[in-house]
């Protein structure tokens, strides 16, 4: 298998410095040409001959041809512009490549500050003539900040002033006198190729799965136009007495035909029009042959006709959403190619430059962002199950499906708000439930307070299982459990303390109620 030769980036070349059309007797030849127009009288057996032409390397008639077609098809025109602003208005932004070094990312940041100063919109759609020519040529100028190097606004070029290499196909120069043309100049041009079709240079645009459409529309159109010319007038007939003079007739014959456009005329006396019924002529056919190429020609541009309104009046919405997932493809697609030319011709040249990055694959890369992301509600529910089930999802990936960016060093991000207990009224003992956990939980705190927090804790744990001192709590607690089975009240309960209680406070009764009320309701709240 044959090694692929390694691209270099020619810091010599004279593109660093002036534009190759710029003030050149070959400049100047370009600027002087004028449209020729193709369109004009196109015919089969004409629309054949460019396009041949075309292929052996002339590609100014067949460029000129498609220029026309957008200019006067609407359908055509506003499909194109459609495809290409709707790659226009993404969101854009330039990041380094995986694993990058410092110096990757320094011509990151380089990149994005020069793309900043940039019309990127009108790039792109710049970018997007390719779609029906195969192939869009920018000039772009270059311009220093101390050592820095960095490209300005890139320039559409008109495809006439291109031809092909004569010996290769996929070769475009600049048409001067000779016979090949003059190469491009290194890092003085964009040079976007759009695969929108298979095949060489020639044929990988859509203008010539247009250009059938477009003539028999016109011969359509034109026949329809002459149809209405012939039917839609009705026939006027004059007579003229038997001994009419050929004066006398010719001014008949003026007075009808005038009618037929002024709808207004004088005759002799002695003469009549008469006014027949238009003739009845059906213009179907016409119609149809004009619809098919309509929506022919939308299928072409954007992958179904219901994205473009030449739909059918039988279209659903199912098949409206095939359609327009057909479109977002095509999408897709036509950033990636952009993302491409925008990385091989402007970013890397300028990382080569200022940072020695020479292996294009660690280039800035550009992108464009779709806006397709997973639905939030449905990442934070199936997430967390696979997680579970101990899968190793990558961090980057969730940011990639949610469309979260990742916060910097010296990034605020999002936390919690720090959640405030709720208070709580404390329950009565006639609302508690006489159960034995509860009880065993009550002990803990009935002991009074602890000399520390941790034997606290102890006394709780300590509490909760062993069944040695579960008659301790029963014990403890049956003068008020009396009471509360009873059907006394709170008040009354704390009234009586002093006397179920004796050898306690009054200070000590009411840490130690508290102290119940508090552990009885949490371990209630936690069972239910």
């Amino acid at each position: 298998m044959a090694k692929k030769k390694k691209q270099k980036i020619d810091t010599k070349s004279p593109a660093l410095t002036e534009e190759q059309t710029a003030g050149t007797a070959l400049s100047a030849q370009l600027h002087r040409e004028f449209a020729e127009h193709p369109t004009k009288g196109l015919t089969p057996a004409r629309l054949y001959q460019i396009l041949e032409g075309a292929e052996k390397g002339d590609l100014k008639a067949q460029s000129e041809l498609f220029e026309d077609m957008e200019e006067k098809d609407p359908q055509i025109g506003s499909d194109l512009a459609k495809r290409r602003q709707l790659a226009a208005e993404l969101e854009w932004q330039i990041v380094p490549p995986d694993n990058a070094s410092r110096a990757e990312k320094k011509a990151a940041e380089q990149a994005a500050e020069v793309f900043d100063g940039l019309e990127v919109e009108d790039l792109i759609i710049d970018m997007g003539a390719a779609l029906g020519h195969g192939w869009a040529n920018l000039e772009q100028t270059w311009a220093r900040d101390g050592a820095m190097r960095f490209i300005e606004q890139p320039e559409l070029r008109p495809h006439g002033w291109f031809r092909l290499h004569s010996e290769n196909q996929n070769s475009i120069t600049l048409r001067d006198n000779s016979q090949n043309g003059a190469e491009l100049w290194p890092l003085g041009w964009v040079q976007h190729r759009h695969k929108a079709k298979p095949g060489y240079i020639a044929r990988s645009g859509l203008c010539r799965m247009l250009a059938w459409p477009y003539l028999f529309q016109n011969y359509a159109l034109g026949d329809l136009a002459q149809l209405l010319e012939i039917y839609g007038i009705p026939a006027r007939v004059g007579t003229y007495p038997r001994n009419a003079s050929d004066k006398e007739k010719l001014t008949l014959l003026r007075a009808v035909t005038s009618l037929g456009s002024n709808a207004a005329g004088i005759i002799p006396q002695g003469m009549e029009i008469d006014f027949k019924e238009a003739a009845d002529g059906k213009s179907d056919m016409f119609k149809v042959m004009m619809d098919w190429c309509q929506q022919a020609k939308a299928k072409v541009v954007l992958g179904g006709t219901l994205t473009s309104g030449t739909g059918e009046g039988t279209n659903t919405n199912a098949l409206g959403n095939v359609h327009e997932r057909a479109l977002d493809s095509l999408i897709r697609s036509d950033i990636r190619q952009y993302a491409s030319t925008i990385k091989r011709d402007m970013l890397w040249p300028m990382a080569a430059m200022n940072f020695g990055i020479a292996d294009l694959r660690r280039a800035p890369q550009f992108k464009l962002d779709m806006g397709e992301t997973e639905d939030f509600a449905v990442l934070s529910e199936s997430l967390p199950k696979f997680v579970e089930m101990g899968a190793r999802i990558p961090m980057w990936w969730f940011h990639e499906k949610s469309g979260i960016p990742e916060a910097g060093e010296n990034d605020e991000v999002l936390t919690l708000a720090p959640t405030v207990p709720t208070p709580t009224t404390p329950t009565t003992p006639s609302e508690l439930p006489p159960q034995d956990a509860a009880l065993r939980i009550a002990l803990a705190a009935l002991k009074g307070p602890s000399n520390s927090p941790q034997s606290a804790l102890d006394d709780v744990l300590n509490a909760i299982n062993p069944a040695t001192q579960q008659g301790q709590a029963e014990s403890l607690l049956k003068p008020i459990m009396d009471r509360i089975q009873a059907g006394d009240n709170y008040d009354a309960i704390q009234d009586d303390l002093s006397d179920l209680y004796p050898d306690l406070d009054v200070s000590g009764i009411e840490d130690m109620l508290t102290r119940l009320f508090f552990v009885v309701e949490t371990w209630g709240r936690l069972n239910a």
